[in-house]
């Protein structure tokens, strides 16, 4: 079950307006609203990894040039 982007709570699809609405805060999202936030977060996290592999192999090169 989706959550809400805003406040984390459960989600539930509302088949008149064919939008979910939130529980806890009363927010209403589309699929596609739902699909765009998913995609952000995923974006987000490989490009921290990416920075974070980045940071990794400068130090790893930073210090074997010390030795």
């Amino acid at each position: 079950m989706p959550s809400c982007i805003e406040c984390g709570g459960a989600l539930f699809y509302d088949r008149e307006l064919k939008h979910y609405t939130c529980s806890s805060c009363g927010a209403t999202y589309t699929s596609q609203d739902l699909l765009i936030e998913r995609e952000k977060k995923f974006n987000a996290k490989f490009e921290e990894e990416r920075k974070k592999r980045r940071r990794d192999e400068y130090l790893e090169w930073w210090l074997s040039s010390k030795q």
